[in-house]
């Protein structure tokens, strides 16, 4: 196999050189972020694209032709059939080639995941068994388990990463810029699969036209509140969770703004505080200079009681304390108040800069708490 390797500063260049060398018909093999120039320590590096690339004999496109109005207004969600079909209907014999390596992965998994079926079932029992068993126990137990199933999923999204999809040119420029960005990489050929699946020959050629249909895509598949307009009580409750130096209190205070300002609404504040820590005193700060109401809780009576005292005010906004996702014990005092669905809105506030492994973790252990919504804080300072 004819493979060169050519390290540009995005995936259009590496189209440019690889078309150049290897002609139209080539296909990328692996793609991967890598530093050049990097000086003491490896630091300071610019941060370069590394493109794997082969020649391959031209495919013959066999696709059916869908009109592409008819596509943008009828697009939706696809079930698991469709998912199969898909990895059916494009797989080519470079990734048959890698079939073998995905079956010997599986047959190592599957004693792992009839070891977590007997954790869940057990579980199961206990919970159902054993009314008085230490919540905090089953709690502790249910998140090891969430741990091991996550390990699993990234062992079996790894293992089916190996190559890249056989894509055309602008539908492969399209996922490779979002897996730069950071975008999983299952995410991003699913993304693209569908495009394909669902757009005529003619319009995957114009690539203004499969960025605006890719943007609807996402736009179907996140979905944007209207933040506390959208909360369908008369008073509206939120709750600010996460790690910190996310910005809750930050966010707390625009909320609280624009709730007084652009809708007239009277606003109270409360602090959750476990920690003694110093934001509740800029809280406090904050609510004498826009005259509203504030108080700070530690315990979930305390929280009813200060709650049910505000009964006439339209908006409650609640702040927490900052609580690291490695600490169970804080992660545990904050559950113990937030743990009913209903009365309070509970949204988990991530930072846009936090790395995907890092988010990724915070939505996992924060998850023992029900959370509604998410607010990501820092757009303006992210670059993806």
């Amino acid at each position: 196999m004819n493979l060169k390797r050519y390290r540009v500063n995005n995936i259009k260049e590496a189209l440019k050189f690889i078309k150049r060398d290897l002609g139209s018909d080539a296909m990328i093999v692996s793609t991967r972020q890598v530093k050049e120039n990097t000086g003491a320590f490896g630091l300071f590096g610019k941060t370069m694209l590394e493109v794997t690339a082969s020649a391959s004999e031209k495919k013959k496109d066999n696709r059916s032709s869908v009109p592409a109005t008819k596509a943008l207004e009828t697009y939706g969600g696809s079930s698991e059939t469709s998912e199969t079909v898909l990895a059916d209907t494009f797989l080519t014999p470079r990734n048959k080639s890698v079939l073998s390596v995905r079956d010997e992965t599986r047959k190592m998994m599957l004693p792992i995941q009839k070891e977590l079926q007997g954790i869940r079932i057990t579980l199961g029992d206990l919970s159902s068994q054993s009314d008085g068993l230490d919540k905090h126990l089953m709690g502790e137990l249910k998140h090891e388990l969430g741990e091991m199933r996550h390990m699993m999923h990234i062992l079996a999204t790894h293992t089916g990463s190996i190559t890249e999809p056989d894509l055309p040119e602008n539908l492969l420029l399209l996922y490779q810029q979002m897996k730069f960005s950071g975008m999983e990489e299952r995410f991003s050929r699913r993304l693209v699969m569908e495009a394909q699946l669902n757009m005529t020959t003619e319009d995957i050629e114009n690539f203004a036209y499969v960025k605006i249909f890719i943007a609807r895509m996402l736009m179907k598949i996140i979905k944007i509140t209207r933040g506390m307009e959208g909360l369908k009580s008369p008073q509206k409750i939120v709750a600010l969770l996460g790690p910190t130096g996310v910005g809750k209190t930050t966010t707390l205070a625009k909320i609280a703004s624009e709730q007084m300002l652009k809708y007239k609404r009277k606003v109270a504040l409360i602090s959750v505080d476990t920690n003694h820590s110093s934001a509740a005193e800029q809280i406090r700060s904050f609510a004498k200079k826009i005259k509203a109401p504030f108080s700070v809780v530690k315990y979930k009576a305390e929280m009813n009681r200060i709650i049910d005292s505000y009964e006439s005010y339209d908006s409650i906004i609640i702040d927490t304390d900052g609580c690291s996702q490695r600490n169970e014990k804080q992660l545990y005092e904050m559950r113990e108040i937030f743990d009913e669905r209903g009365r309070i809105h509970n949204a988990l506030v991530l930072s846009a800069t936090s790395k995907d492994s890092d988010m990724s973790e915070v939505t996992r252990k924060f998850g023992c708490m029900p959370i509604d919504s998410i607010i990501f804080t820092k757009l303006d300072e992210s670059a993806s």
